[in-house]
């Protein structure tokens, strides 16, 4: 394998261990796939014999990969970028003989120390910077790495801080709501009612709705904003009742971004109001991505766009196996970067990290599907639809398998 550099501990660390031939297949069956270039294409085992793309090319320089985290930040966000540290030097382990040096420094969930660690990483050879995971560390890192000409895969889910050369390797709102549009229209339903929060996410959606709706023959019925603590909840319901009763132009489906308890809050409300399930399909967003959702009637029948069960469960088992513990969600977005930032690193000085190979058409396939980079930074995800019910979440259309004309 490749150097890890861990620089937030000042250890090196080389060999960690050897992947055995059924994690190797393991690795290639998640990441397989029909359209795009496949990061299963960076992943050998040494003594299977049978795949390859895994060792570095002939001749080609080594490559230095900086990886930007906030492992020291407050809270639980220091969990979450040791996950993503592990999930990285996973895709390192697995990966087996490469090219790449990976140098990991602390970002401490600020703007100063991210910007004085990117200029640390820059000063030490990074070709490529992963990470940071905040967005105002995004904003911080951003003019440094463009001055020097070098390219950013960041985590944040603001899409904001995208821009071209810092990319945003991320689960943004605006494509669960394009890619959940895209099905309805498909299925024949074409006229729907908003339910947002009054909220930063909010607006986040009711922007990605407004944009998508037209462009996949969907009529926006009507939208109205409810307050989260519940005080304006039942005129909304009222409101969102009415639509889909009316006897001229009804909304056939129903938006709803919330979930948790203030999802079962509205569902309570709107039932009050004179709503039934039965009348309209309700649709969600990722934040339906919880054990809560299916003891929520409101979102029994239900879609949301998101990474399949089955996907999530294959990541969550090798990470598992390699750290006996479950990782969070957003550790699978460090293998993706990773395993992509190997698969570039094996072309030569010049040629690898370059816009043209970064926002590549047809795109890659990761351990969450399908993905590509747009050249203003931020990422198309061909995601599934999951239907909800009292006994889980199943795949009710599959992820698409390449990007077709006009996606």
């Amino acid at each position: 394998m490749g150097l890890i550099v861990d620089q937030t501990q000042n250890v090196f660390k080389r060999g960690l261990r050897a992947i055995g031939l059924i994690g190797a297949l393991a690795a290639i069956l998640a990441l397989a796939g029909c359209g795009g270039l496949d990061l299963g294409g960076v992943f050998k085992d040494s003594g299977s014999g049978g795949f390859g793309g895994n060792a570095p090319s002939q001749n080609v320089t080594p490559a230095k990969v900086a990886l930007l985290l906030p492992l020291t930040a407050p809270g639980r966000t220091a969990n979450i970028a040791a996950a993503m540290k592990k999930a990285a030097e996973m895709a390192m382990i697995e990966a087996g003989q490469t090219n790449v040096t990976l140098i990991t420094k602390d970002t401490a969930g600020n703007p100063q120390t991210a910007a004085a660690a990117a200029q640390a990483a820059i000063a030490e050879g990074a070709e490529i910077i992963l990470g940071p995971l905040l967005g105002s560390e995004v904003a911080a890192v951003a003019p440094i790495a463009r001055g020097r000409n070098i390219p950013v895969i960041a985590f944040s889910s603001v899409s904001s801080v995208a821009r071209p050369g810092v990319y945003l390797m991320s689960f943004l709102p605006e494509q669960e709501v394009s890619n959940l549009l895209r099905h309805l229209s498909q299925s024949g339903i074409q006229t729907i009612a908003a339910m947002i929060p009054n909220s930063q996410y909010g607006n986040v959606v009711e922007r990605a709705l407004k944009t998508s709706a037209p462009v996949m023959g969907v009529t926006i019925v009507t939208t109205v904003r409810f307050n989260r603590n519940g005080q304006n909840l039942s005129a909304v319901s009222a409101r969102i009742a009415r639509a889909v009763n009316s006897p001229t132009n009804p909304a056939r489906a129903v938006f709803i971004p919330e979930g948790g308890q203030i999802l079962r809050s509205i569902g309570t409300s709107l039932t009050q109001a004179g709503f039934s399930p039965k009348s309209a399909k309700v649709l969600g967003t990722g934040l339906w991505d919880s054990p809560l959702t299916t003891g929520t009637p409101i979102a029994f029948g239900g879609w949301y766009a998101g990474v399949s069960p089955q996907k999530v469960q294959a990541f969550d088992q090798r990470y598992s196996a390699t750290y006996q513990t479950k990782p969070p969600r957003i550790a699978s977005l460090a293998y993706d970067a990773l395993s992509l930032t190997l698969s570039f690193a094996r072309s030569p000085i010049g040629t690898r990290f370059t816009p043209t190979q970064i926002t590549n058409v047809e795109g890659f396939n990761g351990v969450n599907g399908l993905f590509r980079f747009r050249p203003d930074g931020r990422i198309e995800r061909g995601l599934s639809i999951l239907e909800v019910s009292a006994g889980g979440t199943k795949v009710a259309a599959p992820a698409p398998t390449q990007f077709s004309l006009g996606f």
